[in-house]
């Protein structure tokens, strides 16, 4: 890998990281409005929409998405055609399942607890959604991160600009409205790709890439379903067990819970790319050395969501909301493991062994669904926040397990791997315990402060000197 790839490679992963944080702080901004304009339950409803889209997506996608990376090793001159494909490929499935639950509307909006209405909007998210994902992942393997932040940032600020509107317009139905405001701007930008892909000649058949695609992603659909399984049945389970205004409690404090996933998402799309080139060129030392300070910023970013949680749930939504504050801290650990997990996943995917990505989160998907099922009557919401925890560091010990000793690669010290998760869970509980000393948890959150300097100072120091021209 050149100096200048990597350059590139580490400025677009930079401005991914610095994009992410812009973007999520204005839905943070955001996120107490909509808790004070809408009831519990209205935003319960909105996150049963957003949870089956999440589930059906996997299903339009078939996951192609996740072969761009490697397709551009293989293909370099092609991508664009390829990604072309692979846009005709999905848009044809999702087609066919729209067709499917417009025919059976009325059963599947009794059992996925949406209106008529819901289902609509949910089918039309799922049709084009797909076009705005490909060009991203386009976007990214080619380390082009200003169109990718520009589509981030467009999403966010007319999803929030045009579900306020319609919300100011209109006194009912806010649940409705939001959806409105979630799906219209991608219908939008998507119908742009789509014809900008159709001018330049991208969507054709070709039969190469339809099997390459199918190849690398379909074993990874069972993954992606159970990795989805594991985020998103908990608010199904709520839902049967406690009701939609739980969900919307249990949505609020996940909602913040997985805000450093957005953080760790992002240097995860910046780092996947370098790590495909990198694995490719046989720098593996480099990958072991760069992969170190990566978890270590993911253990502290954890530590600092945990410890504010308290007054960031009474920021977000309010005295109604402070009952499911002891959700946070298995949730964020939860993103933790998966955020570490995931480099064992990427060695899995650069080698095309995605049979072995489905294995492990097929297992841990069904004793997620299993655990709720027996914890969640008894327990409540506050369960399925550590049922999900539980099933998180299973999954991790499976994918260390097939890394290791099915395909025989030791790239990582896996000992600091699992050191950092260990510490970071025993630091998180100490914290849990501080909740109710104000005083005693600001001094452990500026210790820790302290130790998050002094760990970084080489990067602090060096990107001080290198903006003061030193």
């Amino acid at each position: 890998m050149t100096k200048n790839t990597e350059s590139v490679a580490l400025k677009a992963g930079a401005w991914y990281v610095i994009s992410s944080i812009s973007v999520k702080a204005v839905s943070i901004i955001t996120t107490p409005i909509f808790t004070r304009l809408m009831t519990t339950k209205e935003y319960g409803y909105v996150a049963t929409f957003t949870t089956w889209y999440s589930l059906l997506s996997v299903f339009c996608t078939l996951n192609l998405s996740y072969s761009i990376g490697r397709a551009k090793l293989d293909f370099p001159d092609k991508l664009d055609n390829y990604i072309g494909s692979m846009q005709i490929l999905s848009g044809l499935v999702t087609a066919i399942i729209s067709v499917f639950m417009l025919i059976f509307i009325n059963p599947l909006s009794r059992f996925m607890e949406l209106d008529q209405m819901g289902i609509i909007l949910l089918i039309l998210y799922l049709l084009f959604s797909p076009a705005i994902n490909f060009y991203q992942n386009g976007f990214r393997y080619r380390y082009r991160y200003k169109e990718n932040i520009g589509i981030a940032w467009y999403t966010t600020i007319t999803s929030v600009m045009l579900s306020l509107a319609l919300m100011y317009l209109f006194d009912s139905n806010r649940e409705i409205l939001r959806m409105l405001g979630i799906t219209m701007p991608t219908v939008f930008l998507s119908t742009i790709f789509w014809l900008n892909s159709i001018k330049k000649g991208y969507i054709k058949y070709c039969k190469e890439f339809w099997s390459y695609g199918l190849k690398l992603s379909l074993p990874l659909v069972l993954h992606t379903v159970s990795l989805n399984i594991l985020a998103q049945s908990d608010r199904i389970f709520i839902a049967k067990f406690g009701g939609v205004a739980d969900v919307g409690i249990y949505s609020l404090v996940y909602t913040y819970g997985v805000m450093i996933s957005i953080i760790t998402n992002a240097i995860a799309d910046g780092w996947l790319p370098w790590f495909h080139d990198n694995y490719s060129a046989k720098e593996f030392n480099s990958i072991r050395t760069n992969v170190k300070p990566i978890v270590l910023l993911g253990c502290f970013l954890s530590l600092a969501c945990i410890s504010l949680t308290p007054e960031a749930i009474f920021i977000l939504g309010g005295e109604n909301y402070l009952f499911g504050i002891g959700c946070v801290p298995p949730i964020v650990l939860g993103i933790l493991c998966q955020y570490i997990y995931t480099h064992y996943v990427n060695i899995e995917l650069h080698l095309k062994k995605t049979k072995f990505v489905s294995f492990g989160t097929i297992f841990a998907a069904l004793l997620n669904i299993i655990l709720n099922a027996i914890f969640v009557p008894i327990y409540g919401f506050v369960a399925a926040a550590y049922t999900t925890f539980f099933s998180y560091i299973c999954l991790l010990v499976i994918h260390y397990f097939i890394t290791r000793f099915v395909l025989k690669i030791n790239l990582y010290q896996n000992k600091f791997m699992f050191l950092c998760m260990i510490i970071t869970t025993l630091i998180a509980g100490i914290l849990v315990m501080t909740y109710s000393y104000r005083l005693l948890r600001y001094g452990l959150i500026f210790v820790g402060f302290l130790a998050f300097l002094w760990e970084f100072r080489g990067y602090i120091i060096n990107y001080i000197n290198k903006h003061n021209g030193g």
